[in-house]
C-alpha cells in the first residue's frame, strides 16, 4: 500500500495557530511572567513531534508521550496552571498534536506498535490532567501557584473523560479508515474527498472545541446543530445541494429546541455553525446550477437568521452585526463563483489536452501500422511475381509461394483492421523521445528492451522477458513504448526508488503481459523535467486500440505498478 501524503504545510499551520492561541490565552489569563510561559516549551515540542510523526509516527508518539509527562511534572513543580480547552489542564496545542499523533500511528505503524503508542499517549494525557492541578472535591483550592486557582471538580473530570474518549474514538477511527484506504490499489472517491477536506474538518473541530471550552449546557445545545452542519460542510463537495438543505433544517430545528429548553434565555451564537454555513454556500454556488444555488443559499441564510433571532433577538436587530453577516455571505458567494469559473477553465484545458493526447497516440500508432502493412504488401507483390514466373514451368513450386502470400495477406488484414479501428473516432502527440524510439525499433524486441534497461539513467532495472516465437509488429512496438514510458515515469515520479522490475511474458490465455513496478515511496509534486500528466492517458489509449487491458496504480506499501495485457491474435480471422 502506498502512503498517502499528508500536507506538512497544512499541519504546521494548524499547530502554529493553536500555539499562538495558547500564548494569547496565557497572556490574557495571567500576568505575563516567565513562570506562566513555562507551559509553552513543552507544547511546542509536542507539536513538533506531531509534525515529525508524518514520517516516523511510532518514534514521534513515544517522544511526544514522554514530553507531555515531563512538561506536566515541570508545571507541577513550578506551580504553573496552563489554559485548557475541552480537556481540563490540556492546552489546545497538546490536544491537537495528540489527536494527530494517534491518527498517524494507527494509520502508518504496525498494529502492535500502534496499540502501544496509542496507550502511551492516553496514559500520558491522563497523568498530565492529574499532575498539573491537584484534584479535590471543592471547586477551589488555595495555596497553589501563589493563590486561589481553579481546580478539577468531579463533574469537570467526567466531562474531560467523555470528551477525551470521543476524540480518541474519532482519531482511531480516522486512522483505521486511512489505513484501509492506503491498501487499495485505486484511490476511492471517499478517500479522495477525505484527503481534500481534512483541513476544513480540522478547522471546524478547533472552532467547536473553542466554543465547548465556554462550558454550560447552553453551549451543548448550540453546538448540536453546528456539529451536524459541520459534517454536512465536510461532505459538501459530494452532495452540495442536499447537504445545504439538510444543514439549514438542522440549524433551524436546533435553534427551536434550544430556545424551548432554556425558556427564552439568550444563547450564544455558534461560530462553528456560521463557518460551516459559509463553506456550504461556497460549495453550492460552485457545484450546482445557478437557480438551485440561489434557492439553497437563500434557504440556508434564512435558517441561520431565524435560529439567531430565536436564541438572541438583539443580534439580528443590531445593524452593525447584520452588516457583518451580510459581508460574510457575500464573501462565501464570491468564493463559490471564483472557484466555479476556475473549474470551468481547468476542465476545458484538461479536455483539450486529453483529446490531443488521444489523437496523437492514434496518429503515432497509425504510422507504425502503415509501415507494417507496407512491409506485408511488398512481400505479397514480390512473392506473387515470383510465383507467376515459375508457375508455367513448375506449378508445384508456386504452392509454397501462395501459402506465404496467404499468410502475409492475413497479417496485413489484421494490421489494417487495427488501423481502421484506431482512426474510427478521430485522429496530440506522443513525446519526442518516444517517437524517436518507435522509429528506431527493430524486429528484436528482447534486444530493444535490454537496451532500454541498460541505458536507463535511474535505478537498476531487473528485466524478465519471455516472448512468443511470432509476435505481431504492432504489438512489439507497443510493448517497447509502454516500457519506455513507464521507465520515464519512474525517473520523474519516484526519485528515491532503488529498483525497477520489468516483466514481459506470454500468458496461457494467449496474451502478452507487461508489468513495470518500482519501490519508490515519494511522489514529488513537481517532478524533474516537468510532467504533462497525460502519459498514462496515452498508454491506456494505445493498449485499448490494440484490444488489450491497462491498469496503473500503487503496488504494495510503497511503489507504483503499470500493467498491460495485449492480445497476440485477433479473433474472427
Amino acid at each position: 500500500m502506498t502512503p498517502q501524503p499528508v500536507p506538512h504545510r497544512w499541519l504546521a499551520t494548524l499547530l502554529g495557530v493553536a500555539l499562538v492561541l495558547d500564548f494569547a490565552m496565557i497572556a490574557t489569563g495571567y500576568s505575563l511572567s516567565l513562570r506562566s510561559l513555562l507551559a509553552l516549551p513543552g507544547a511546542a515540542i509536542f507539536a513538533g513531534c506531531a509534525w515529525l510523526g508524518v514520517n516516523r509516527p511510532a518514534s514521534a508518539s513515544i517522544i511526544g508521550a514522554v514530553t507531555l509527562t515531563v512538561s506536566s511534572l515541570m508545571m507541577r513543580g513550578f506551580g504553573v496552571h496552563p489554559p485548557s480547552i475541552a480537556l481540563s489542564n490540556i492546552m489546545l496545542t497538546e490536544l491537537i498534536a495528540g489527536t494527530v499523533l494517534v491518527v498517524l500511528v494507527v494509520w502508518r505503524a504496525a498494529p502492535v506498535a500502534a496499540f502501544a503508542c496509542t496507550t502511551a499517549l492516553v496514559v500520558s494525557c491522563l497523568a498530565s490532567i492529574l499532575l498539573r492541578t491537584p484534584y479535590c472535591a471543592d471547586y477551589y483550592c488555595g495555596g497553589y501557584s501563589g493563590g486561589l486557582v481553579e481546580i478539577i471538580s468531579p463533574s469537570e473530570m467526567l466531562a474531560s473523560l467523555f470528551i477525551g474518549f470521543v476524540l480518541l474514538a474519532a482519531a482511531v477511527g480516522t486512522g483505521l479508515y486511512l489505513r484501509r484506504s492506503a491498501r487499495q490499489r485505486v484511490v476511492s472517491e471517499m478517500g479522495e474527498l477525505v484527503r481534500k477536506q481534512w483541513p476544513l474538518g480540522a478547522a471546524l473541530s478547533v472552532l467547536a472545541l473553542l466554543e465547548l471550552s465556554q462550558g454550560g449546557i447552553d453551549v451543548v445545545f448550540t453546538l448540536g446543530g453546528s456539529a451536524v452542519a459541520g459534517v454536512c460542510a465536510f461532505f459538501g463537495p459530494k452532495y452540495p445541494l442536499r447537504n445545504t438543505w439538510l444543514a439549514a433544517g438542522v440549524l433551524l430545528f436546533s435553534g427551536m429546541v434550544s430556545v424551548m429548553y432554556t425558556r427564552g434565555n439568550d444563547l450564544p451564537m455558534s461560530f462553528t455553525g456560521l463557518a460551516a454555513s459559509m463553506a456550504l454556500v461556497a460549495y453550492v454556488v460552485r457545484y450546482t446550477p445557478t437557480r438551485q444555488a440561489a434557492t439553497a443559499t437563500a434557504g440556508l441564510a434564512a435558517a441561520n437568521g431565524l435560529a439567531m433571532a430565536m436564541r438572541d433577538p438583539d443580534t439580528v436587530t443590531d445593524a452593525n452585526f447584520s452588516l457583518v453577516l451580510l459581508f460574510l455571505l457575500l464573501v462565501s458567494i464570491a468564493a463559490g463563483v471564483y472557484f466555479r469559473a476556475r473549474d470551468r477553465e481547468r476542465n476545458q484545458t484538461v479536455r483539450a489536452a486529453v483529446t490531443s493526447a488521444q489523437q496523437g497516440e492514434r496518429m503515432a500508432l497509425a504510422r507504425e501500422l502503415h509501415d507494417v502493412v507496407a512491409h506485408h504488401v511488398t512481400g505479397i507483390v514480390v512473392q506473387a511475381q515470383a510465383a507467376l514466373m515459375v508457375a508455367e514451368k513448375n506449378p508445384a513450386v508456386a504452392v509454397p509461394a501462395l501459402e506465404k502470400i496467404e499468410r502475409s495477406g492475413t497479417e496485413a488484414l489484421t494490421a489494417m483492421r487495427t488501423l481502421v479501428g484506431s482512426l474510427r473516432d478521430g485522429t496530440a502527440a506522443w513525446t519526442a523521445g518516444n517517437t524517436d524510439m518507435a522509429e528506431q525499433a527493430t524486429t528484436d524486441l528482447a534486444g530493444d528492451l535490454a537496451g532500454l534497461a541498460e541505458n536507463f539513467p535511474g535505478p537498476p532495472v531487473e528485466l524478465a522477458v519471455d516472448l512468443p516465437d511470432e509476435l505481431p509488429h504492432e504489438v512489439g512496438r507497443s510493448v517497447l513504448r509502454l516500457v519506455q514510458e513507464s521507465l520515464t515515469n519512474v525517473g520523474k515520479h519516484a526519485p528515491d526508488a532503488s529498483a525497477v522490475h520489468v516483466l514481459v511474458a506470454q500468458t496461457p490465455s494467449d496474451t502478452l503481459h507487461i508489468r513495470v513496478t518500482d519501490d519508490g515511496s515519494r511522489r514529488p509534486v513537481n517532478p524533474a523535467g516537468g510532467s504533462g500528466g497525460y502519459g498514462l492517458v496515452g498508454m491506456r489509449e494505445r493498449v485499448e486500440l490494440l484490444g488489450g487491458r491497462f491498469d496503473a496504480g500503487p503496488s504494495g506499501y510503497v511503489g507504483w505498478s503499470v500493467e498491460a495485457w495485449l492480445p497476440l491474435r485477433k479473433e474472427g480471422l
